[in-house]
């Protein structure tokens, strides 16, 4: 992992030599993937986490003369002297609260050069779209899986979707050549389990998700800690903990958020006409529901 701090202004140039560097490194031998993602949303502190199959293509990595290259021309764009900064051993940076757009692409043989200037450009536009959170490259894994694995992460849906559906991005994907590769995605986000993406529709705001999961996790915690406790007592705590645990998330994985989802399909995605209104009414309901089911357990006994 080689650790930088961003110096102010220089975002344009910063995206145009990550686009770069990420087509060097995916054409070096043994390449495995490359990850480049702030600290958090607006931070100056980047990651580039470089992968390789194996300790000596990673150490021809560091060594070569490309990756140098691009190095000194990153000195221009990082502020020297910043403690931590350097290379180092890379930590796993996945659960980045974020939403997440997976990019699975085929590229016909002896067409990879021409997919990788194609990736690079795109790189370079998504990368200054705001909220843009990083993004992960990786190779195929083996001739049984023969795709390039991207994953672009936003801030946010709505900062996802403005970069998805933005002029720069239709641009690019008219000159995508079907010759060289194809494509398909599929959205990630912090629930994406229970509230999957669809081709024609995205799936709710993640502040949508997480209030609905906490709706209908809190009165199921509530009622473990009044009926399901005394009966564990007895047990060691991490046992009764899993129990409790495995009760909560049974409960909330299959009866309880189907119920929940179905009730409030309206607000978590609503026809584009009617957003405005649906998502005040729908904020207001599930605050209302928060309050009743507070008072609810307040007054027993």
């Amino acid at each position: 992992m080689t650790k930088i701090t961003l110096v102010e202004g220089c975002e344009s140039a910063f995206a145009l030599w990550q686009a770069a560097f990420t087509r060097e490194a995916a054409t070096a031998d043994g390449f495995a993937s490359i990850e480049i993602l702030p600290e958090f949303a607006g931070s100056a502190e980047w990651r580039i986490i470089q992968r390789f199959r194996d300790a000596a293509s990673l150490e021809a990595w560091q060594r070569s003369p490309d990756r140098a290259a691009r190095i000194a021309e990153l000195d221009a764009l990082r502020v020297h002297g910043e403690a931590g900064d350097g290379d180092e051993l890379a930590p796993d940076f996945h659960s980045l609260s974020c939403v997440t757009e997976v990019i699975a692409s085929e590229v016909k043989p002896s067409h990879e050069a021409d997919f990788q200037a194609w990736a690079a450009d795109v790189q370079a536009k998504q990368s200054l779209f705001p909220g843009y959170m990083g993004t992960l490259v990786q190779a195929p894994v083996s001739s049984a899986l023969p795709y390039w694995t991207t994953l672009v992460r936003y801030s946010t849906q709505e900062e996802l979707e403005r970069w998805l559906g933005s002029p720069e991005r239709k641009a690019l994907l008219e000159r995508s050549d079907p010759e060289v590769s194809t494509w398909k995605s599929r959205r990630l986000s912090p629930f994406s389990g229970w509230f999957p993406a669809e081709p024609d529709r995205p799936p709710p705001a993640a502040w949508k998700q997480t209030m609905l999961v906490l709706l209908v996790l809190f009165p199921v915690v509530m009622l473990e800690i009044r009926f399901l406790s005394p009966l564990t007592a007895a047990l060691p705590g991490p046992v009764a903990t899993f129990i409790g645990n495995a009760i909560s998330v049974a409960l909330v994985s299959w009866p309880l958020m189907r119920f929940a989802i179905a009730g409030l399909g309206w607000w978590l995605s609503p026809p584009a006409d009617q957003r405005g209104r649906s998502e005040a009414l729908g904020l207001a309901t599930v605050l209302l529901l928060y309050a009743i089911e507070i008072a609810i357990f307040m007054l027993l006994p």
